[in-house]
């Protein structure tokens, strides 16, 4: 289920939290074929992997480890689309991609278009508030909180929980 406010998907600015089963990834690197027929794909899943293994927190759900991470990112610098790289001519090649341009097509088109669970099998991710302050102003203090089931409880968030 993917939830979205109005101002992540229109404000530049975003976060997601990225979660990774290493040993759920690993196992699907191993038996996919695409692997094979895809080295993009490859690189992508090391770049992700390795950065989440090596920098990520261990989080823990009913017995299964996992290593979680957040990237925050400016959607406009620092995400590349497929659609930019159809725009900039035949001699656009996503295998030619430095590692910097990988992680801003990472960005753009498996955070924000939301293709890294569907691809890459063991990751996971959750578009998150980069600034709570903003939706209490917005949400809570203009649009009001008659119907917020958090209305009137430690967890209002006008209260600035």
């Amino acid at each position: 289920m993917k939830i979205r406010l109005d101002y992540v998907t229109n404000s530049s600015s975003v976060s997601f939290i990225i979660s990774m089963d290493a040993d759920m990834a690993e196992f699907f690197k191993k038996k996919n074929k695409d692997f094979q027929d895809d080295p993009l794909k490859g690189r992508i899943y090391g770049l992700l992997s390795s950065d989440i293994a090596a920098t990520g927190s261990p989080a823990g759900l009913d017995g299964v480890d996992l290593k979680v991470k957040a990237y925050h990112f400016e959607k406009k610098g620092d995400c590349l689309y497929d659609k930019d790289l159809r725009d900039s001519g035949p001699e656009a090649d996503l295998a030619g991609l430095s590692d910097q341009e990988l992680w801003r097509y990472i960005h753009g088109e498996y955070l924000v278009k939301a293709r890294l669970a569907a691809e890459l099998k063991g990751f996971g991710s959750i578009q998150v508030p980069r600034d709570r302050q903003r939706i209490r102003e917005k949400y809570c203090l203009q649009a009001g909180c008659d119907d917020c089931a958090k209305r009137d409880t430690p967890n209002c968030h006008s209260l600035g929980a």
